[in-house]
């Protein structure tokens, strides 16, 4: 009895944690618009950057579309706690016995929910500007969604790791993403691989097998969770 209590109320911290975080989303409207302008510009000058003829190889294409969401999740990772942190909101639910291993994973849950929604108006805009076949579209389609949810859970616990070893630390802005963009590059280039198999227009990728991108996508995030829940009393000490 006292460990379905105990679980209870561990799915009551986290889904609290998750509900104050889409909360703040609608009061800091801006945030959320902000974010998916930044997305947008990026999605229209990188065609400019490759030139068109360049933007048409489907490498080139859907290695624009991740390295676009890349830059999205290092935005919005940034910004994971430091609202929390400034307003004192994270001290206060840390303060209220909220098990910090839900702290962690309802602001994860957050984050991948949040960059979902980014990303498919951003999605659309990348069907536009790199004018992508209906071929490659039709075959991309039923793969982006699982991709996107296993990029999000990937970068987004990595990302919420690091942020609390690095929130009280000298030149946080620096230190981030150098521990940052290492830890996750084989999400990126697992997803980028994957949409790649998927497009018609390339004939024939070297290197590794598609099932061995998807399971790198699937266990990244299980291990870093898992890391979470294991150091999550240590990581919120400070």
């Amino acid at each position: 009895m006292a460990t379905v209590t105990s679980g209870q109320n561990w799915f009551a911290s986290c889904r609290l944690v998750f509900e104050y975080s889409v909360r703040s989303v609608f009061i800091r409207k801006a945030s959320w618009a902000g974010t998916l302008a930044f997305a947008a510009c990026l999605a229209i000058l990188f065609p400019f950057s490759f030139g068109t003829e360049l933007i048409q190889k489907a490498e080139i294409r859907h290695g624009a579309f991740w390295a676009i969401n890349e830059f999205v999740v290092a935005l919005t990772v940034g910004r994971l706690f430091t609202t929390e942190a400034e307003s004192g909101i994270l001290e206060m639910m840390l303060a209220a016995g909220l098990s910090r291993s839900a702290i962690l994973f309802g602001k994860i849950l957050f984050v991948v929910l949040y960059l979902l929604s980014v990303q498919l108006p951003l999605l659309a805009v990348w069907i536009v500007f790199y004018n992508v076949p209906n071929a490659a579209l039709f075959s991309v389609l039923p793969t982006i969604f699982p991709l996107l949810l296993l990029f999000n859970l990937g970068t987004g616990t990595i990302g919420a790791l690091l942020a609390c070893v690095t929130a009280r630390s000298t030149g946080r802005d620096l230190l981030m993403p150098l521990l940052f963009y290492p830890l996750q590059l084989s999400v990126l280039l697992a997803a980028v691989s994957l949409a790649t198999y998927t497009d018609p227009a390339v004939v024939m990728l070297a290197g590794t097998q598609g099932s061995s991108w998807w399971t790198l996508l699937t266990g990244v995030p299980v291990v870093f969770l898992a890391l979470g829940v294991l150091l999550s009393q240590a990581l919120f000490q400070e």
